[in-house]
């Protein structure tokens, strides 16, 4: 998004907790230590629009600054929770809700989670989903990762990006780890590729161990491109029990035209229409375990699927459109009122 926006030649300054980018503002490690220190780097910024990002301790510095100096500020929704909130939370931060100009939602099903769940009311509401920049891949890339993790020209290979982090996503992994082992007797040769390390890393490890999958899953870690086993993958398999959104990674896949099996939460039937552009399937082994073999043996339906899937990617989830919606909103006059 950030790039986007500066190829609209707009001024973009990123202050961030957690990363590494010399080139912009890392506040304190500590959530109050960085919503304080954020506070103080706007101080110096003094912007004319704040977009704060999914949690309260980058929402409240962004209030604090709007309240004494002024501005436009934007707040956007990421995650679905995966519990209520407790009540002292939720009235603080329905109070710095309160401030914001609009407040944005990556899916439409999250504002409808955010809403169910706890009752939050929003002063002016946008849907604007997140979008991805397909990156070429050379051969030489595509060679160095399969040499990497000895992939042979003949492997299947199943791949699933960024489910090791959240504990309704970790679940839907091991459906379809249990479903590579439904597979593995007709289809020796599959493997499943696990991209990113999470919180549920090392139990989805275990896991897989425990139930006899040992060469069939791979756990690579974080990888620097993702879009590199995207490129060499033959099924894209976004298995999980909650989606807040649309998954960056499910986005990247359909830009790379990649046939996709997902299941229908969250915000994924937004982007995957069933049969389309896509298959959406059960949280169940053996459905999922059905579905991957249905493609196998269906290649004609497996490019039709790919290549309507490249087609809306294009059409409806790029960053040059989600700037253009975000440019919308900053335009907008504040209201002096919050």
């Amino acid at each position: 998004l950030v790039a986007a926006l500066k190829d609209k030649d707009n001024d973009v300054n990123v202050i961030f907790r957690r990363g590494n980018d010399p080139e912009q503002f890392q506040g304190e490690r500590s959530k109050i230590g960085f919503s304080i220190s954020s506070y103080y780097k706007l101080r110096k910024i003094k912007p004319d629009v704040i977009h704060s990002q999914g949690t309260w301790f980058c929402l409240l510095p962004s209030v604090f600054y709007k309240k004494i100096h002024g501005c436009v500020l934007i707040h956007t929704f990421h995650t679905e929770p995966e519990k209520k909130t407790l009540l002292i939370g939720k009235c603080i931060l329905q109070n710095l809700i309160n401030s914001c100009d609009c407040v944005t939602f990556v899916s439409k099903s999250l504002h409808d989670k955010l809403v169910e769940m706890d009752g939050y009311s929003f002063p002016k509401i946008a849907i604007t989903y997140a979008g991805v920049r397909p990156v070429t891949i050379t051969d030489d890339e595509a060679e160095r990762f399969r040499k990497k993790y000895g992939i042979s020209k003949d492997s299947i290979v199943i791949l699933s990006i960024g489910l090791t982090a959240l504990s309704y996503k970790a679940e839907g992994l091991k459906l379809l780890i249990r479903a590579i082992l439904l597979l593995r007797e007709k289809y020796p040769k599959i493997v499943l590729f696990v991209i990113r390390d999470g919180k549920y890393s090392e139990e989805l490890k275990k896991f897989s161990h425990a139930i006899g999958i040992n060469q069939e899953a791979v756990f690579t870690g974080n990888v620097e491109n993702p879009f590199i086993p995207l490129s060499i993958c033959d099924i894209y398999a976004h298995i999980t029990f909650g989606e807040g959104g649309v998954s960056i990674a499910l986005l990247e896949a359909m830009a790379m035209g990649k046939p996709i099996i997902a299941s229908p939460v969250g915000g994924i039937p937004e982007a995957i229409d069933d049969k389309i552009n896509g298959i959406l399937v059960e949280l169940d082994a053996q459905k999922i375990a059905e579905k991957i073999e249905f493609l196998l043996q269906n290649s004609e339906y497996r490019d039709k699927l790919s290549r309507k899937a490249q087609e809306k990617s294009k059409e409806n989830f790029s960053w040059e459109n989600s700037a253009n919606t975000f440019i919308s909103l900053y335009h907008e006059k504040p209201n002096k009122n919050k």
